[in-house]
């Protein structure tokens, strides 16, 4: 299977983006793809930051190496740059040796209402729509078979996957990631009991996304009932996500995958959700909390406080819940023991 196409990286833009420190690096040609540390031969740069995997693109010839000075003594007289951070090293070289964007232009199948704005520099894929009043600003790719509804600002340099649905009213900032399969501006869901069942809330609110959010793929934001769902700047959304109506979400947020979050909850800046978390419906996670994985949320978390469970609690009394949960079988035989006597 063909290798994917990548940007060739370096060895100055190596050094720049990873602010590391050249070692053995006189005779390595480059420029390098990245490739993962067991794949990593004479043409690839491999970057680790544990033992195993360092020993893995040692075997393999990687052609140079990116690694964490704690490695450095096991890749002696190999061509190699040495990082404080091999992960954030690793982030900032993938970004640029992703490919570059599709070349700007619109598909003919393209559907785009006479009064949609769209910057210089968009690409519109193929059987996109683009509804009336929306616009697109400078730079922005818009994958096949997406749609931007009606009044709907997509922002500068934003990349929108294929069969993307960004509903109408939706607000993007700039440099917004959306995946493939994502659903924006959704109803959420709102009913209320009448004599012949549920009775329909209409969503009459909006979406609003800040700069550098990222959104995963099939991942839905459903907008406010009258308001505003809201994602602060710079955080990041995992697939399948589930994010309520009227909900706000801090700055700097990490929200891993089959997360779900009730409407009306409000979390904070530097929250981390672990992955399938949920949330119930109108509680507040105050900043720097995290929750972990499997938890259910039904009530206040005070900032920075670690919660895990279902109900969810600190995780300390987690710890020593689970430790007594273990030794039941234990504690029932010792309290039936004395009952015999």
């Amino acid at each position: 299977m063909p290798a994917v196409r990548q940007t060739p990286l370096s060895l100055d833009t190596i050094l720049e983006l990873s602010s590391g420190a050249a070692s053995d690096t006189g005779a390595a040609a480059g420029p390098w793809t990245l490739s993962e540390p067991a794949e990593a031969g004479a043409g690839n740069v491999a970057v680790t930051w544990q033992e195993a995997d360092l020993k893995e693109a040692l075997a393999a010839g990687a052609g140079l190496l990116v690694l964490p000075a704690q490695l450095d003594s096991l890749a002696r007289g190999r061509p190699r740059v040495i990082v404080a951070d091999a992960r954030l090293a690793l982030a900032r070289l993938s970004s640029a040796a992703r490919p570059a964007a599709a070349a700007a232009g619109i598909h003919e199948t393209a559907v785009i209402a006479p009064d949609a704005s769209l910057a210089e520099g968009v690409s519109i894929g193929a059987h996109v729509i683009i509804g009336a009043g929306a616009s697109v600003g400078a730079g922005t790719v818009i994958g096949p078979g997406s749609t931007v509804g009606d009044r709907s600002v997509i922002g500068s340099d934003c990349r929108i996957g294929s069969a993307v649905q960004i509903a109408h009213d939706v607000v993007l900032g700039s440099r917004v990631i959306v995946q493939h399969g994502a659903v924006l501006g959704s109803d959420g869901f709102g009913f209320a009991a009448g004599p012949q069942g549920a009775v329909r809330i209409e969503h009459l609110g909006r979406v609003e996304l800040d700069d550098d959010v990222e959104i995963g793929a099939n991942t839905t934001v459903d907008r406010a009932t009258l308001g505003v769902t809201r994602i602060g700047a710079r955080s990041k959304l995992d697939n399948l996500v589930q994010v309520g109506h009227n909900v706000t979400i801090g700055t700097d947020c990490l929200i891993a995958g089959q997360c779900a979050i009730g409407g009306s909850t409000v979390i904070g800046n530097g929250v981390t959700l672990a992955g399938n978390a949920a949330v119930a419906d109108h509680v507040v996670i105050e900043d720097g909390a995290v929750i972990g994985a499997l938890s259910g949320v039904s009530k206040r978390v005070p900032a920075g406080e670690v919660w895990f469970g279902i109900p969810a609690m600190p995780q300390r009394r987690w710890i020593r819940r689970q430790y007594l949960i273990n030794r039941l079988e234990e504690i029932w035989a010792h309290v039936r023991g004395k009952g015999r006597r």
